[in-house]
């Protein structure tokens, strides 16, 4: 007995039922609408994040990358230029999930935070990418190239070069392939455009008016404009401005952000949409941009009328049906251990991909297609890994902050462009009509 007379209890006192972990819900703005936190997952290096890692994910990026690289290389893939678009749904999604998950798991988003990480996961490997180009064009290239090229590096610099290319007095079309090995950087300029602005107009519309469907509506309507302008600016024989302009190619991003707001909300996210649905409509969506890839025409109408967004629509559909299930030959095929490992290492194929093409095309010009080919798909593996493992990989985890490692990439940074400036041939070279410029 006890001295207040109550029973004796023999040791420690323990509940019977174990409690339930609270579910943490935020505030997601002022409209009182709620956001849960998704699962938090281990990533990369231990790095804990809101949004969980979908190795699917980047099985697509692969597929993307070889899309274009295939059509790039000049093998029968007609519409490979496609794997662009598929990029930029996928970042549309990677990147919203991001905010939404930092949102949900803070009530806030720090948009000087994201946009660091944007510039530490992407700046340096792209900055590697213009040292070795003006390095070659300065030592081996000669004159012929040195306009052409030192233009688009300081745009290339700005995340400005699809811009570049739309005013440009040379279209983009009409750089001789051997004068253009950063061509291909327009679609990384749309993107950084996109990271900019997307997240403002994201904090505006969670933190004011609060509500999922607002930004739902936003990024629909975004896609809606996007792809109107795209039709209103294609003129046939000229589809520079059509192509290149970021109001006509945020279309994809903005139906990636689309998705990834549909996708995380709690009504989806508690009432999951069965395989029986989710598998055939990720299948009938991969089989459209097949047909699309394989057909699709780059200066044709048709693919600023309705192939472009169909695709764009396909790719999210597919995007989708990989992270509502995780079911299906869609999410087996791109969550295999080769398209993951690929995808992985996907943006440093594209940035290298298309310098190795024309500097084989400028030194070995009476190379037989195939030869080249191989020569290039070689190389282009090989610098890729060594960039993603040496530049790439190790900057992205370091633990230096950002106001450490800022000034070291302005300092490059600067250096390329003093290049690029001081380092003018004489005089400009007549350009060459022979050869064009073979895709995005």
């Amino acid at each position: 007995m006890r001295p207040d007379g109550g029973p004796r209890r023999r040791g420690p006192v323990r509940d019977r039922a174990p409690a339930r972990p609270a579910r943490l819900s935020v505030p997601y703005g002022a409209g009182g609408s709620r956001l849960r936190e998704q699962p938090m997952v281990r990533a990369d290096r231990g790095r804990r994040t809101g949004a969980p890692h979908l190795p699917a994910v980047d099985g697509l990026r692969a597929l993307a990358v070889l899309g274009v690289i295939a059509y790039h290389f000049g093998l029968p893939l007609r519409g490979g230029f496609l794997g662009v678009d598929l990029f930029f749904v996928i970042s549309g999604y990677v990147i919203t999930r991001l905010l939404l998950a930092e949102r949900a798991r803070t009530g806030t988003t720090r948009l000087a935070v994201f946009w660091a990480r944007r510039a530490r996961r992407l700046f340096p490997a792209v900055l590697t990418v213009l040292v070795v180009v003006q390095a070659w064009m300065h030592l081996g290239a000669g004159g012929p190239m040195r306009h052409t090229v030192n233009a688009q590096t300081l745009a290339a610099l700005v995340y400005g070069s699809n811009w570049y290319s739309i005013f440009a007095e040379v279209g983009y079309w009409g750089v001789p392939v051997d004068r253009a090995p950063l061509n291909h950087l327009w679609s990384l300029a749309v993107e950084e455009q996109y990271y900019l602005v997307w997240p403002l107009l994201f904090v505006a519309l969670a933190g004011v008016l609060g509500s999922r469907r607002v930004l739902a509506g936003a990024a629909l309507l975004g896609a809606g404009c996007a792809y109107t302008a795209m039709h209103l600016f294609f003129v046939p024989g000229a589809p520079d401005r059509a192509y290149l302009g970021t109001d006509c190619r945020a279309g994809g991003l903005a139906l990636g952000a689309l998705l990834a707001v549909l996708t995380t909300s709690a009504a989806v996210v508690d009432r999951r949409l069965p395989a029986r649905v989710t598998a055939p409509a990720g299948v009938l969506a991969a089989a459209c941009l097949a047909w699309l890839w394989s057909t699709a025409d780059l200066g044709g109408r048709a693919l600023y009328t309705w192939q472009l967004p169909v695709a764009g629509v396909a790719a999210a559909t597919l995007i989708g049906s990989l992270v509502l299930t995780g079911d299906g030959l869609p999410a087996r095929i791109a969550g295999s251990r080769p398209f993951v490992a690929i995808g992985k290492v996907s943006y440093s194929l594209y940035l290298w991909h298309w310098p190795i093409w024309v500097f084989l095309a400028v030194r070995f010009p009476q190379w037989p297609a195939v030869d080249r080919v191989i020569a290039a798909a070689i190389a282009t593996a090989v610098l890729a890994t060594a960039s993603y493992h040496l530049v790439e990989n190790p900057l992205r985890h370091s633990r230096k902050p950002m106001k450490v490692m800022a000034p070291a990439f302005l300092a490059v940074a600067a250096v390329v462009a003093c290049a690029a400036v001081l380092l003018q041939p004489p005089a400009p070279v007549e350009q060459r009509d022979d050869v064009q410029v073979s895709g995005p």
